[in-house]
């Protein structure tokens, strides 16, 4: 295996001679001369700066034919089946390599149409990256090799669970409970698309769940949003770009996305100092979130909350329930340093209600009419309770890790940290 650099110069040589071979200039691969790929011990690769970037300066762009995603898997796949006319104008402006007529190539010979549109987003991409990862001479070669494996994932809960961590029950058990149950809903999802793809290839010698683990967790992790006109709902809107994925994540845009027909462009939101790393936002996300999703943690994260809900809705009596959900404000209530979201405003008031639907009051409050000031102090007071409860909970869990430990460990640590922030900011004190 070639080295981090070596690998990195295969990747811009493929995007820029691929580019230039298949498709106009102008609408080639661009990579600024003013940015590197480092990888830094402990922090992972990452895009920094050589030279000053201005404000809106252009950065990278990648044509839609190097882009992986869900329309231009298919086209590649039913490139090798000639009895499969891709009619759609969406597929019209993709440049794909000639079929090759290897192993590969007569696995995708045997897939229809209608099998391959049938799949999710994920089904398809997984399906498409274990395959031409073992594919010799892979067009998708020199993107391939810069993919993460999946040791470097290794914090995510999902990962723990299916390669059956020595610890993984414990470090589970450690978790903050609404991200166990996040982890959870993961996992359900990641059985379900194992399950497609793994009967799509029984009888072939490519698939193993360790192959689909890491293509599976390569996407999730490394998916950035992007509409898919075939998509089935908005969990199929996302590609994978060669070389953007290199951008870590920061609470606030650092760097800009632009779509349009000639690709996928990145410009900078902000300038950047020579030796500066850029960043990308992937949006407002908690450390709840980032570790189950992404399979990593930030240790200042302004977009941290806790997760009510499961404190909250026990308490409802069945006029609750039919109220809130007729209303549209039933389960998701959270809670952050700045106070109680809306939702969690509007349940609290709820519960004070022996008739919800004859409470004018109640429904002024759901339909925006008036604040809440004459059920705060009753719901400040039920709030702290449960935040005590929640405080307790995480000290616990936090006094039975060792510090320093295991990595996954450290990355619980973080999330209790942040709750014990939060609750200490309502006003908990232990």
């Amino acid at each position: 295996m070639l080295d981090v650099q070596q690998r990195l110069e295969s990747l811009l040589q493929w995007a820029n001679a691929s580019s230039n071979e298949l498709s106009k200039a102008s609408n080639a691969a661009y990579v600024s001369l003013k940015l590197e790929v480092k990888d830094v011990e402990n922090v992972g690769r990452g895009i920094y700066a050589v030279q000053q970037v201005q404000r809106n300066e252009r950065l990278v762009r990648i044509p839609h034919s190097f882009l992986l995603n869900f329309t231009t898997v298919v086209a590649h796949i039913t490139k090798h089946n000639s009895l499969i006319v891709l009619s759609d104008p969406i597929f019209s402006n993709l440049q794909i390599p000639p079929a090759k007529l290897d192993d590969v190539g007569k696995v995708y010979s045997k897939f229809t149409y209608e099998t391959l549109t049938a799949l999710s987003s994920f089904q398809i991409v997984s399906l498409f990256l274990i395959l031409e990862s073992q594919r010799p001479g892979s067009f998708w070669g020199p993107f391939m090799d810069m993919l993460p494996e999946t040791e470097e994932m290794g914090l995510s809960p999902l990962v723990w669970t299916v390669q059956q961590h020595p610890e993984a029950e414990k470090l589970v058990s450690l978790l903050p409970r609404s991200a166990r149950k996040h982890a959870d809903a993961i996992h359900s999802r990641f059985v379900k698309d194992m399950a497609v793809v793994e009967a799509l290839l029984k009888e072939t010698d490519y698939f193993t769940t360790d192959r689909f683990l890491w293509a599976w967790m390569c996407i999730n992790s490394r998916c950035l949003y992007l509409e898919m006109p075939l998509g089935k709902s908005t969990d199929d809107n996302f590609t994978m770009a060669p070389y953007v994925d290199f951008l870590n994540h920061l609470c606030d845009d650092e760097c800009g996305i632009k779509i349009d027909t000639s690709g996928f462009h990145v410009y900078a939101s902000t300038q950047y100092k020579p030796g500066s790393e850029l960043f990308f936002s992937y949006g407002p996300h908690s450390n709840e979130f980032l570790l189950c999703e992404y399979g990593f943690v930030l240790n200042e994260n302004k977009w941290n909350y806790i997760d009510v809900s499961d404190y909250i809705m026990p308490l409802f009596l069945p006029k609750h329930v039919d109220f809130l959900k007729r209303k549209g404000y039933y389960n998701d209530y959270t809670i952050n340093r700045d106070g109680m979201s809306f939702r969690t405003e509007v349940a609290l008031a709820t519960l004070q209600e022996s008739a919800p639907d004859d409470s004018s009051r109640l429904n002024s409050l759901v339909d925006g009419l008036i604040h809440g000031a004459a059920y705060e102090a009753r719901s400040q007071a039920l709030l702290l309770q449960i935040l005590q409860k929640i405080a307790r909970d995480s000290t616990k869990k936090l006094e039975s890790v060792s510090r320093p430990g295991l990595p996954q460990q450290e990355a619980i640590c973080v999330l209790h940290d942040g709750i014990l922030e939060i609750c200490s900011a309502r006003g908990v004190t232990l």
